[in-house]
């Protein structure tokens, strides 16, 4: 009797994915070293990705589909799918009224799968949207432990520390808007406001009004406004404050 050969057991910890060929992965698991909140999110990102792979393989998917490919397919919207399930129900509850060999298991089949699907996709939305939140989060410590960072840099530069400056300009250049070419010369009411607010120090950047006389022809004026709002906004001035 021939011995049947045993399926190799799945790996589940977060270092087999080192062993999947995935670079990253690999740069994550030696990053994250013995940090066990790290490495369970190195064993997220292993399971999903080869749950990912593991659908498209079992779904046959095409993925190079062009624009106009797409287009062609129809989408089940509200409408659309009040149609789908409504017709369903009628083919399900009438089959006399059914078109000849109409396959009315394979409509059956075809719409438990989509349901499958479609709560799949509701799933993924919500822990798309739980890790935006938690990057959202991250990120908001990261910036402001590089405003330290930069704050200091700040500091060292004032005092002509050797080296102190070029680090500080590196940080510097990141805060600094300037008016997309073409932008629309703002009107008379937004500099007032504008002006209004770096008056009362509750906006950064500035305000510069050239005129020249008219000669030959009308004169000529250049207005830059170049003020900016917002609660993490970053003077040029080399002051860089986050508004609690």
């Amino acid at each position: 009797m021939a011995t049947q050969k045993k399926k190799p057991a799945k790996k589940t910890t977060a270092t087999s994915a080192a062993e999947s060929q995935n670079p990253v992965l690999a740069d994550f698991i030696k990053a994250a070293g013995d940090d066990k909140a790290l490495l369970d999110i190195v064993q997220i990102i292993y399971d999903v990705e080869d749950a990912m792979n593991d659908f498209i393989k079992n779904e046959d998917i095409d993925f190079n589909l062009t624009g106009k490919e797409r287009m062609r397919l129809i989408g089940a919207g509200v409408r659309n799918w009040g149609f789908i399930n409504k017709a369903y129900e009628i083919a399900r509850d009438n089959p006399d009224f059914l078109p000849k060999q109409f396959d009315a298991l394979g409509f059956s089949r075809d719409m438990r799968e989509y349901e499958e699907v479609r709560q799949l996709s509701f799933t993924l939305e919500q822990f798309l949207r739980a890790v935006n939140e938690a990057m959202l989060i991250r990120s908001d410590i990261l910036f402001r432990l590089a405003l330290r960072v930069y704050g200091n840099l700040r500091e060292l530069a004032r005092a002509r520390v050797p080296g102190a400056q070029d680090l500080f300009n590196a940080l510097l250049r990141y805060f600094r808007h300037r008016r997309r070419p073409g932008a629309a010369e703002p009107t008379e009411k937004e500099i007032e406001r504008d002006l209004h607010s770096l008056l009362h120090n509750t906006a950064d950047g500035k305000i510069v009004i050239e005129n020249e006389r008219p000669r030959a022809s009308a004169g000529k004026r250049v207005l830059v406004d170049e003020v900016k709002r917002g609660r993490a906004a970053i003077k040029e001035t080399e002051e860089a404050e986050i508004e609690e």
